[in-house]
């Protein structure tokens, strides 16, 4: 072998001497950072929020904030480590769902949206802020993604309600937050995940969830709610069940549209897209646009008004409601027939 040939190979073998150790070091240095923050979660996250005082709370929120601050400082170590620890469903539940936010924050992809929905479900609904809890879960049901399990779990839950401020304190009740969570899913996720609750007798929101089913207003929700026995509900369900089987209140054309179909396709797309100054116009111009909405839309634009509908209520408010109502007696004049309820 001449010189230089040996020359080449000693250096080559130097480049892979070399960059087995910076693999070595760059390997350990990742697990002394995921031990050094596994540590500091189980010294930060060792409480339950509904048992601390407010002194403690504040003491523990700076804690918090010091283990948020180290994952973002220094992500390219510690990220992978946060999402492992996310993960670990024997880990402080509480700090899986903070945790999980904080995961979200720093990485927004699919594999961090279903942690933080595990999180999420897992989590005891006494020690978060439960505006938070369905707000973000009712935009995940918007994205697709199935968030029936913990919907189920808020209507287990024998304090759920909560306050909105800017909205003249309006209480969210129980029946309200299930409209959020349930009518932002996709109804092929919402409408099976409806009917095994409202058949089973000894859950505690099977009438609330009676009611959300009976809003779905999809040819399977009617066909599934024939199955229902209303005797087992309470007379006001039951009446509005049989209307709704029997012959409901159907939204009737206007003769003379003052809106064109494009008109509400822009304003339902741009409103998709973020921007819903076209949708609040057309609503002022025409408090009763449901009438213009059946005259002209035609049945392939239904799965534009069904994702409308879906990220309007995921708004969470009153006025979220209405719109939702508005928009549930527009696909009920399409839906609607004798053939899908006797």
């Amino acid at each position: 072998m001449n010189s230089r040939r040996r020359r080449r190979l000693q250096r080559f073998a130097g480049l892979v001497l070399l960059t087995t150790l910076l693999m070595v070091s760059s390997t350990q240095a990742q697990a002394d950072g995921c031990a050094s923050l596994q540590r500091s979660i189980k010294e930060t996250y060792n409480f339950s929020p509904a048992k601390l005082s407010e002194d403690e709370k504040t003491a523990k929120s700076a804690a918090m904030d010091r283990v948020w601050d180290a994952v973002k400082n220094n992500r390219a170590t510690l990220l992978p480590c946060l999402r492992a620890a996310v993960a670990d469903r024997s880990a402080n539940s509480f700090f899986r769902f903070d945790g999980s936010n904080l995961l979200l924050s720093l990485d927004p992809s699919r594999e961090s949206k279903l942690a933080l929905i595990d999180a999420y479900t897992q989590v005891d609904l006494g020690d978060v802020n439960l505006r938070v809890w369905v707000g973000r879960l009712a935009l995940m049901g918007v994205e697709g993604f199935d968030v029936s399990e913990a919907s189920d779990k808020w209507l287990r839950f024998p304090n759920a309600f909560y306050f909105l401020p800017e909205h003249g304190a309006y209480k969210v009740t129980v029946d309200n937050g299930a409209l959020f969570l349930f009518g932002s899913m996709d109804e092929a996720h919402a409408t099976p995940a409806l009917l095994k609750i409202v058949s089973d007798k000894s859950h505690p929101g099977r009438e609330t969830a009676l009611w959300a089913l009976m809003n779905q207003a999809t040819p399977e929700s009617l066909q599934a709610l024939k199955q229902i026995n209303p005797r087992e509900f309470s007379p006001n369900a039951q009446k509005s069940l049989n209307a709704l089987l029997t012959g409901p209140v159907l939204v009737q054309p206007r003769a003379q549209p003052g809106n064109t179909r494009q008109e509400f396709v822009t304003a339902f797309e741009s409103l998709l897209a973020g921007n819903g100054r076209a949708f609040l116009d057309l609503v002022s111009r025409v408090p009763d646009g449901e009438k213009d909405v059946v005259a002209v839309l035609k049945p392939e634009d239904l799965p534009l008004v069904r994702k409308v509908r879906r990220r309007i209520i995921a708004n969470g408010s009153q006025h979220s409601i209405q719109f939702y109502n508005s928009f549930t007696s527009i696909l009920m004049a399409f839906i609607w027939k004798p053939a899908l309820t006797q």
